[in-house]
């Protein structure tokens, strides 16, 4: 257990020390790669069934009636 504590620690002082040490990449590099970077396509005209909040809201659906029946 400790061994896994120490290596956590290492891990987030080496990524703290890397990060302070090297200089950020531009805007133009990081476009298509960041997610605020990337023009999101509006799902405005898209079917219903193309939405992925649809299926999502499906999924809840389905796992809450099955914890129901199985609890």
């Amino acid at each position: 257990m400790y061994q896994a504590l120490w290596a956590c620690v290492i891990c987030v002082v080496v990524t703290v020390l890397v990060t302070l040490v090297t200089k950020p990449k531009p805007d133009e590099e990081l476009r298509g790669l960041v997610y605020s970077l990337t023009d999101v396509p509006r799902e405005e005209y898209t079917s219903l069934w193309h939405r992925p909040a649809f299926w999502g809201v499906v999924a809840l659906l389905v796992f809450a009636v099955l914890q129901i029946i199985f609890w």
